[in-house]
């Protein structure tokens, strides 16, 4: 990651030309009197790199954590932390582990059904209970209702 970061921030410095009036002038007068002066004038050059860096640097690192350079695979490692399966690189599964969370699920469905059949059975007389199998009755006399019907056509055209 500090290798893409560095690729970035180097093709941010040299390939992109810069020009601001900002740094013409480092300290008002002392800009125009450091044109001859090499120390001033190596000051100037140390505060502009200086307050260049970190200004990238921080709009960088803020671009990161919030996850804004993530298509150009710069992850944040809190993005890790909050799904680690959706952003592991390698999440592979041997046979054992695969049957282990096959019989897993499994268990959960028989754990499911006879949960609710338990529910089912506790509350046998409920309002709930009884209207559910008045809909069970209804749909089955609509259903046999309905095979009648055709089964009776089928005889009737041939």
């Amino acid at each position: 990651m500090m290798i893409k970061l560095s690729i970035f921030l180097s093709f941010l410095l040299f390939c992109l030309p810069i020009k601001s009036n900002t740094f013409s002038e480092v300290f008002g007068s002392e800009g125009a009197a450091g044109i001859e002066n090499s120390k001033t004038r190596s000051l100037s050059y140390t505060l502009q790199y200086a307050t260049l860096t970190g200004s990238i640097g921080y709009v960088l690192k803020n671009l990161h954590d919030t996850g804004f350079l993530e298509p150009f695979g710069f992850t944040p490692n809190t993005f890790k932390n909050l799904s680690p399966l959706a952003y592991k690189k390698k999440f592979l599964l041997d046979k054992h582990s695969a049957n282990i969370i096959a019989v897993n699920q499994k268990v959960d469905e028989i754990n499911y059904f006879n949960d609710l059949r338990q529910n089912i059975m506790d509350r046998r007389y409920s309002t709930e209970v009884i209207e559910m199998k008045n809909n069970n009755n209804f749909d089955n006399s609509i259903l046999n209702f309905n095979n009648r019907n055709s089964l009776v056509e089928r005889y009737f055209d041939k």
